[in-house]
């Protein structure tokens, strides 16, 4: 069946109905453009419910109009494709396609792919729906406007490919002439002005959010349609345009009218509607503003990309609004642009893949000067790394970067010695990106098992290890990773589609609902289930409201307090041992992949989790009494907690607030009588599970995870309090943000407070050995970059250690000389100053007031001038 509606509704609306299909149809590609591109918000909210469905998704935007911070963003290029285009002015057509094995939706029209645009914003949409055999023409018009696009707008050639199959295969065979007054219109290589009536109208109204200021686009629009009467609708809060100009180039029409409309949800949609002299209405809606580069201009004469929709109008989408005087409306005008960087004054990337082993590369543009290109696998500051050089001339460039499975990448040029970053892309691998297979049953558990009996019955604790060793087995050889809830029947007590329901029902079948119920408890889903349809179109105004989305998370953590609801079980002190026998197996069987040193092969993570539950229920109940050998066990289970591809493409949204949760407690417990960067064996232990899982951790919900907690109810409890917990989470969220937190926090637990001064870390105290304490800021933080400025200042003495690399220097206010040392991987800052109340020996000196090249240096490469430095502390003196 074929079908054409105008909605005020979002995207994300005709995505939801496609995942509540009775029929559970899969959905094989999902097409996302805009102008403006916010992939953190898609990735919360549309890219799970695709990659779920089994969909390949390509999102493409402008390529200097991204609006996400690289580092919030987490799937692109491993879960979607996206790509930067490139046109002489904006590229700007909003569209978003669904195609099945049979079925064909989208929708075009005036909202970008941002929390605004999707949700808040009152937008103005068309969908479509048809089959490959027979649709709409609309459905055809957008198929060939696709299938054009990459002949006229640059773009990534993986993507330029992706559109051009999806094109072909959205085309229907047929159309449905009940629909053929609809149409869709780009403007790649004809003007949309010249798809509006020659022919005089009796009326033409205009609402749009820009308008260019000197309203040549509106002047050509009443020269062309010949109105009688003009209305124009503009909103002062948000809207570009100039009342003077506005009224002058409507002033040759019969009679004007000029609305405010009102404060509220931004008016973003686009309208150009007219009453034609018989009296039927009609108009075009879609991406183009109503400015000379939006309607006047084709993109190969050096306007916008857009795309439209003309149709026949039943009611009018004018908007209501205040009329004003036209002596008042002259006096408005929005204020001018503010001025930005010159578009060309940085390389743009349109994207970069893998493939056949390399890293490939694409330029907008032939570079005109020599262009690096830096990598980063989560592009925090610092953590940038050239892999190579686009030379003059080329486009396109392979690099050979070994192990890259996801990250950033970036285009670098320096001109005039100043230094220009492109806008960040993400490193697309087509394999992993590609639809879904659909996937088939897992093994289970030969019974239900109850957590209680476990933890009380020896025996049935016994079955339960081979049982679960079984399964592992299994799964091995069936290469399976998670349950396979996109092709299980719908249960009649579960909402058609509902991807989170279906996964809880699959792991009650595939590990029984007490264990289950153990990692996803039961009151929590089920609300969490009920609230998953983020609804964003209220049927009255259009858009979603902050207490709508905070009405999702309450759905999670506005629940009894569970922790003080779970019970320890109180095992005997004569099976403890047994019981310790039990979870190394356990732990055996979960954290060793099937094929060796292919770590995709873990067994499924509702496993790894399930097995971390129980072993921190054993914690609680004290098994391991004082001894500490159950701390490489849990940090083996941190590891296999992490997500991997296979997770991040197919377990829904909702199963990460409960993994990232359990995380969180399995990390906390572990940081619990250990300190990071230590040197005991716990210390280590911490300290290697934190570099794996801080970024995780930090996507906890604390109230969430809060509910993970067990009380210390037994003798030799090993558990965490919720302060451990927050703080865990907290400096997990901080070290995302700042490279060196988790080096400040283990230097404040030290008695150290450190603070960023012109480029040095200072520490100032009442210690005794301030040469101590400056090489243990120079130690702890020089990890984190391998360069380091410190400065320990005591009432007694001032010590600075600068050092990059294994080259230190050494400088203290009571001696007027430069100490410089090698350092080695065992001879650090903190090594050389043990038992050492003074400088340490084996120094190279030189006067301080001649510094050698190396403090040159040095100084260059820490951006701080060590000689200024130096006598600084010195006259402190």
């Amino acid at each position: 069946m074929s079908d054409v509606s105008r909605s005020f509704r979002s995207p994300l609306t005709l995505l939801e109905q496609w995942r509540d299909r009775a029929d559970g149809a899969r959905l094989r590609e999902v097409v996302i453009t805009g102008y403006t591109v916010d992939l953190g918000f898609l990735e919360k909210f549309a890219i799970p419910t695709a990659r779920a469905l089994g969909a390949r998704i390509t999102v493409l935007g402008d390529a200097g109009q991204a609006v996400h911070d690289p580092v919030d963003v987490r799937r692109a290029g491993v879960a979607y494709q996206h790509g930067h285009a490139v046109c002489p002015r904006a590229f700007h057509p909003k569209l978003v396609v669904l195609l099945g094995d049979d079925d064909v939706w989208l929708a075009v029209g005036s909202g970008n792919p941002t929390l605004s645009g999707w949700g808040y914003n009152r937008e103005l949409w068309v969908t479509a729906r048809g089959t490959r055999q027979y649709g709409p023409q609309l459905i055809a018009d957008v198929a060939d406007w696709l299938h054009d696009l990459p002949g006229v707008v640059g773009m990534a050639s993986w993507i330029a490919a992706t559109l051009r199959q999806v094109a072909d295969q959205m085309q229907p065979a047929r159309v449905d002439d009940r629909w053929s007054p609809v149409r869709a219109y780009g403007n790649l290589r004809l003007p949309l002005l010249e798809r509006l009536p020659a022919d005089p109208i009796d009326e033409l109204r205009l609402a749009a959010p820009f308008y260019d200021p000197p309203a040549r686009a509106v002047s050509a629009l009443v020269n062309r349609t010949k109105p009688r009467s003009v209305r124009v609708a503009v909103q002062p809060s948000i809207a570009m345009f100039d009342g003077a100009a506005l009224v002058r180039a409507t002033e040759s029409t019969v009679d004007q009218e000029f609305r405010l409309l009102g404060p509220g949800p931004a008016r973003h949609g686009k309208l150009i509607e007219w009453d034609t002299t018989d009296g039927t209405t009609a108009g075009m809606t879609g991406s183009a503003n109503v400015t000379t580069s939006a309607l006047l201009l084709s993109t190969v004469q050096g306007g916008n990309c857009e795309l439209a929709v003309i149709a026949p109008h039943t009611d009018s989408l004018f908007p209501e609004g205040d009329p004003q005087p036209d002596t008042t409306f002259r006096q408005l005008a929005s204020a001018p642009p503010t001025a930005t960087d010159p578009v060309g004054a940085a390389p743009v990337l349109l994207g970069c893949a893998l493939s056949d082993g390399t890293l490939v590369v694409e330029l907008a543009a032939p570079a005109a000067q020599r262009v690096v290109v830096e990598t980063s696998p989560s592009a925090v500051p610092g953590s940038w790394l050239a892999v190579g050089a686009v030379p003059v001339g080329q486009q396109t460039a392979r690099f050979v970067v070994p192990e890259l499975i996801g990250g950033a990448v970036r285009a670098v040029v320096e001109i005039d010695g100043v230094r220009r970053e492109s806008a960040a892309v993400f490193i697309t691998d087509a394999s992993r990106c590609r639809p879904r297979r659909d996937a088939s049953d897992e093994p289970r558990l030969s019974r239900s098992y109850e957590p209680d009996e476990l933890f009380t019955d020896p025996l049935i604790a016994q079955r339960f290890t081979a049982d679960l060793a079984r399964l592992v087995e299994l799964a091995g050889a069936t290469g399976g990773s998670v349950p396979a809830s996109s092709t299980s029947t719908v249960s009649s007590e579960v909402a058609p589609g509902d991807r989170w329901a279906d996964y809880l029902e699959d792991c009650d079948r595939l590990l029984g609902p007490g264990l289950s119920g153990l990692i996803f408890p039961r009151t929590s889903a089920t609300n969490q289930a009920t609230a998953a349809g983020w609804s964003i179109d209220d049927t009255d105004e259009g858009e979603l409201t902050e207490d709508e989305d905070e009405g999702v998370l309450d759905g999670l953590v506005e629940e009894p307090d569970t922790a003080s609801a779970r019970s320890v079980p109180d095992i005997r002190p004569d099976e403890r041992v047994r019981y310790r026998r039990f979870a190394a197996r356990w732990v055996a069987s979960v954290t060793e992949p099937a094929v060796e040193d292919d770590w995709s092969t873990l067994p499924p993570v509702h496993l790894r989790m399930t097995v971390t539950a129980l072993y921190l229920t054993l914690l609680a109940a004290g098994v391991w009494q004082e001894d500490e050998d159950w701390r490489t066990d849990l940090r083996w289970l941190v590891w296999a907690l992490i997500p991997d591809d296979a997770m991040l493409d197919e377990l829904p949204p909702e199963a990460f607030d409960h993994l990232y949760s359990l995380l969180a407690v399995a990390m906390a417990t572990l940081r619990q009588g250990a300190h990071l960067r230590g040197g005991r064996e716990a210390d280590v232990l911490a300290t290697d599970a934190w570099r794996d899982a801080s970024e995780w951790v930090a996507e906890a919900d604390a109230e969430l995870a809060e509910q993970q907690l067990l009380p210390a109810s037994q003798p030799f409890a090993r558990v965490i309090s919720a302060r451990e917990l927050w703080d865990t989470i907290v400096l997990a969220q901080e070290t995302r943000q700042d490279p060196y937190a988790e080096a400040r926090a283990a230097l404040t637990e030290a008695g150290l407070a450190v603070r960023l001064d012109e480029g040095a870390w200072w520490v100032e105290g009442e210690f005794g050995n301030p040469y101590r304490a400056a090489a243990r800021v120079a130690t702890e933080l020089g990890r984190t970059t391998g360069r380091i400025v410190a400065v320990a200042r005591n009432p007694r003495c001032t010590v600075l250690i600068a050092r990059v690399d294994r080259t230190m220097v050494l400088v203290d206010s009571r001696m007027a000389v430069w100490r410089l040392y090698q350092l080695s991987g065992t001879r650090t800052p903190l090594s050389m100053t043990a038992e050492c109340p003074g400088p340490p020996p084996g120094a190279r000196t030189t006067p301080l007031t001649s510094p050698p090249a190396e403090v040159r240096g040095l100084s260059e490469q820490v951006g701080v001038d060590l000689a200024v430095l130096a006598r600084r502390i010195r006259s402190s003196r």
